[in-house]
């Protein structure tokens, strides 16, 4: 099994190298790295078989130099490994994804202003935290919770872009003036991710009810539509006093389920 060295800065660890040797680590899972925090020598830079991370003032992929510290505009190192791994394209539909590239480059502060985050004090995760602090302590004995925790977030990613692909072929209507969306499937994540990707998201989501055999109805916030309003129609199952959400008993034909839901809107 071959053999190799990840070196990354000393003192404070931070979200962009431990993401970075997470994603090393999983991509190259048949690699037994090593890791030291500490300054790398100029034989160093210049050995492909040695991982210069977030440290060197280097960005040469091809010598495994993934440094961003030379410039603003470079991204950081989680980025440019995940470039290197070719994992950009599904990495990037996390959400989390810009927002941390920019926390390390630009600060918690005004990052959390740009991506209306809220409060950084708030914000800090008490087990992101942890595990930084583990890596800074203690980085060999957490290479192997930094390799199943990559393998994780690339699964999770796969499977979240598999599912905003699966949006964006569903079928959009206009429902009584609001945009509207059906997707025949009991999942529903993505959602979320999918309409802040789109220009012109849909209000109202209709989807299969996750518990039973009929449609689930939902709206998002802002939508002049209240489902509590046919809370009392016989084909209701279950309707949400909010009116956010209602379930239907049976799957309604598509004309019968868009007349249903119509009566749900309020203005437009």
């Amino acid at each position: 099994m071959k053999a190799q060295l990840i070196i990354t800065h000393p003192g404070s660890a931070h979200f962009d190298e431990v993401a970075a040797v997470s994603l090393i680590q999983a991509v190259h899972a048949d690699t037994v790295f090593r890791i030291e925090r500490r300054e790398p020598a100029q034989a160093e830079l210049d050995n492909p078989d040695v991982w210069v991370v977030d440290i060197g003032d280097r960005h040469e992929p091809e010598k495994h130099n993934f440094d961003h510290h030379q410039s603003l505009d470079c991204p950081t190192a989680f980025v440019l490994v995940a470039e290197y791994l070719g994992l950009v394209e599904t990495m990037s539909v996390m959400p989390w994804w810009h927002f941390k590239d920019e926390v390390d480059r630009f600060g918690p502060g005004k990052s959390s202003i740009k991506y209306h985050a809220g409060d950084d004090l708030v914000n800090r995760n008490p087990v992101e935290i942890w595990l930084m602090a583990s890596f800074a302590s203690e980085p060999v004995a957490s290479l192997p919770l930094l390799k199943a925790f990559g393998a994780h977030i690339i699964e999770d990613a796969r499977m979240l872009k598999s599912q905003i692909d699966f949006w964006k072929t569903r079928s959009r209507l206009v429902i009584a003036g609001v945009p509207a969306m059906i997707g025949e499937t009991k999942e529903s994540a993505g959602l979320e991710e999918f309409r802040r990707l789109e220009e012109n998201p849909p209000a109202i989501v209709i989807s299969l009810d996750r518990r039973d055999k009929g449609w689930r109805l939902f709206r998002y916030d802002g939508t002049p539509v209240d489902f509590s309003l046919i809370s009392e129609r016989p084909e209701i199952a279950f309707a949400h006093k909010s009116g956010f959400m209602a379930n239907t008993k049976e799957r309604l034909g598509i004309d019968d389920l868009i007349a249903l839901v119509s009566k749900a809107v309020t203005s437009f």
